[in-house]
């Protein structure tokens, strides 16, 4: 991965990311969009033994960590990171360490050789941490200042699931919202549902079992049954050289399993002295049998915790060093009825260097950090600020004189409060209005000035119309999801779509499926699941249909006309061709061929051109595109409606819902066919204008 390119995305600051293993710890360095893996200058790998040794000069780690655990072995720490998760200190022979300690002596190796490589100071640090530590861990506080003590401005923390997830060879053609189960088989064991939405990904749930290390145990345990003759006399040794012999061990079965891969015997000897021992396929997959079997009950577990099933996870994903063992795969491919990404059925993702992934997809989190912004908020159209000063500065809030919500004219009392003095004044409205906002409760401290949030009078709001945020044009069709935060772009060819959030417009994702084909057309539908589905056409009739969510082809079938108009009926997942070309009878009457689209079976063709009064719920848009003639706000005081002139010329007119007063109307343009919608917050009016060459999108602050 060094010098790889991620995304595209630009960023102002260096960002030093390290994914912190139990036995082997990534790092990568992150400026603008160029990613480099950071090599550890002993070794010259990118793998950096998670080991720490405390000399009497002080700390060393890593390789040269490795190299004094021969000679002072009871100075040396495996995995600096697992006192931090124990929560306890650990004991050497001469003294206590905590976790922070030997972390922040670990780590500081790490920021002087990226500092070294970037030349000048890093300010940001991203490290991973385990799944299991959840949003309030303690532990994740430990983290964070280990993180400051090292100088770092900044410190992020993302869960090693979500940074698995994020890993562009793992998450590659996924859609927004897309599931993923995380399998990550390392010293440790996690099952995590992770939900893909750009920087905004976020774990649902996980499992975490010690099954790694519960595996290595049995490995020793076989070693020591097998070597029992040359092999325990090591171990009992006193002092430093059974722990030499026991850490030794350790290194000898883990370099053992992993040799064995995809093969079906490895042997090596444990010194040039002693007989070889055997590790074979058959005793692997009974020594791994339990941790496989819990794997295989976590994945269904954490599925079901989140309502999921195999059928609705747009992939599964393999990390970590036990996702080598090919056995993993078969126990995952037997249990969740997978296949591999690419064929039918729900993928299992087989990635490059499945170590590399949490560190891949973390840099790639950083590598966004220039788009991870909260603007401020702006005015709201609707509300206006009422601000009492306080005389002598303070005082306290007596009553409010109105519930929230409640309208009230122009000079009514809004609010008492008793100044330091004890005198009691009287707020009072200078415009009519409605009470939106109580910020200050009864009896609470008030001063210099006292705010509030209040509606305007809809007099007010018609001559004052709101700010249009944006426009986006499209020569395709726009639709609004199910949460009213993102649009949905299809382009005419339905070669791409795009998911652009509602506030700013900003891409988050995009699913280019290849369908074929020169003259393709299409739309995005939603199946009777609630999926977004793409239907895309040619002008030869073949029909592909794409769950959008999974990125999977569902359906794929040929029309024996020339498709002159495409109808959907969503509630029953059929499709209607109306079709030219290939007439019935001897006048060459129009056919029409209705298809199901869960299948791409036919189910029957009609020559009746009255067949829509027999048959309704056809339509050429989705009616659950999330846009309407007719829409209310989500706070129930606006209604948007679309009405039409007598030269058919839509209008989008806003009203009071209460009282039907008009306070914003826009006209449309002739042969325009035009819907409304509001966001999911309320905060927005959406208003889709379409023709028959282009699609424009209005989105307007309310």
């Amino acid at each position: 991965m060094a010098d790889e390119r991620v995304g595209g995305e630009t960023m102002g600051e260096p960002i030093l990311v390290v994914d912190v293993g139990t036995s082997t710890t990534r790092a990568a360095l992150v400026v603008d969009d160029q990613v480099t893996l950071l090599k550890e200058p002993a070794s010259g790998l990118a793998a950096w033994p998670a080991s720490v040794c405390v000399t009497d000069e002080g700390y060393v780690v890593g390789t040269a960590a490795e190299l004094r655990k021969r000679t002072l072995p009871g100075r040396y720490i495996d995995g600096p990171r697992r006192a931090v998760d124990a929560q306890a200190p650990m004991r050497l022979e001469h003294r206590e360490v905590t976790g922070a300690e030997a972390l922040s002596a670990y780590l500081m190796v790490i920021a002087a050789e990226a500092r070294q490589l970037h030349g000048a100071e890093i300010p940001r640090l991203l490290l991973t941490v385990p799944a299991e530590y959840a949003p309030g861990d303690p532990r994740r506080d430990v983290l964070i200042g280990v993180g400051e003590s090292l100088g770092f401005r900044d410190v992020e923390l993302i869960s090693d699931a979500v940074a698995t997830a994020l890993d562009p060879q793992a998450s590659e053609h996924l859609p927004p919202g897309a599931l993923v189960l995380v399998c990550d088989l390392g010293a440790t064991w996690t099952t995590a549902m992770v939900q893909v939405y750009g920087s905004h990904t976020a774990q649902l749930t996980q499992e975490t079992s010690a099954a790694g290390r519960d595996l290595d145990a049995q490995l020793i345990n076989d070693l020591r049954t097998e070597g029992r003759g040359w092999l325990e006399p090591l171990l009992a040794a006193p002092g430093d050289a059974g722990l030499r012999a026991y850490y030794e061990a350790i290194d000898f079965m883990r370099r053992l399993k992993h040799q064995l891969g995809d093969g079906d015997e490895v042997s090596d000897t444990f010194t040039p002295v002693t007989p070889p021992y055997r590790l074979t396929r058959v005793w692997m997959e009974a020594f791994a049998e339990p941790a496989l079997r819990w794997l295989a009950a976590s994945c269904q577990r954490v599925m079901s915790s989140v309502g999921a099933t195999p059928a609705t996870v747009a992939a599964v994903v393999l990390a970590g060093g036990g996702a080598r063992l090919s056995m993993t795969a078969s126990t995952l491919h037997r249990a969740l009825g997978l296949r591999d990404a690419g064929a039918h059925g729900r993928p299992l993702r087989r990635i490059a260097d499945p170590e590399l992934a949490a560190v891949r997809g973390a840099a790639r989190f950083a590598a966004g950090a220039a788009t991870r912004v909260i603007p401020a908020e702006t005015p709201r159209w609707r509300v206006r600020p009422l601000s009492w000063e306080i005389p002598g500065g303070e005082g306290r809030l007596l009553r409010w004189t109105l519930t929230e919500g409640r309208p009230y004219p122009a000079g009514a009392v809004l609010a008492q409060v008793r100044t330091a003095d004890e005198r009691v004044f009287e707020l009072t409205a200078a415009h009519d209005g409605t009470l939106l906002g109580q910020h200050v409760g009864a009896g609470q401290p008030v001063g210099p000035a006292l705010i509030a949030a209040v509606a305007k009078d809809p007099a007010t709001l018609l001559a004052q119309p709101p700010a249009r945020r944006h426009r986006l044009e499209s020569d395709g069709s726009w639709l609004l999801t199910a949460d009213r935060q993102h649009l949905v772009e299809c382009d005419r060819t339905a070669r791409a779509v795009q998911f652009r959030t509602v506030t700013d417009a900003a891409l988050v994702a995009e699913f280019q499926p290849d369908h074929g084909g020169t003259d393709s057309r299409g739309r995005v539908f939603l199946n009777t699941s609630g999926h977004l589905c793409l239907i895309a056409w040619d002008g030869e009739g073949f029909f592909s249909v794409w769950d959008i969510e999974s990125g999977k082809l569902t359906a794929r079938f040929r029309d024996p006309g020339i498709p002159v108009k495409v109808l959907v009926n969503e509630a029953h997942w059929r499709l209607a061709v109306e079709s030219r070309g290939k007439g019935v009878g001897r006048f060459g009457r129009p056919v029409t061929t209705f298809w199901d689209l869960r299948t791409g079976a036919q189910i029957a063709r009609a020559t009746d051109e009255q067949w829509r009064l027999h048959e309704p719920g056809y339509s050429p848009v989705s009616v659950g595109q999330g846009f309407a003639r007719s829409a209310l706000s989500p706070d129930g005081q606006l209604r948007a409606i679309i009405s039409d002139a007598a030269d058919g010329t839509p209008s989008m007119v806003l009203s009071e819902a209460a009282t039907d007063r008009e306070v914003f109307r826009v006209q449309g343009g002739a042969q325009q066919r035009a819907w409304v919608a509001f966001s999911g917050d309320g905060r927005h009016l959406l208003a889709n204008w379409e023709s028959d060459e282009r699609s424009l999108l209005d989105v307007w602050d309310v």
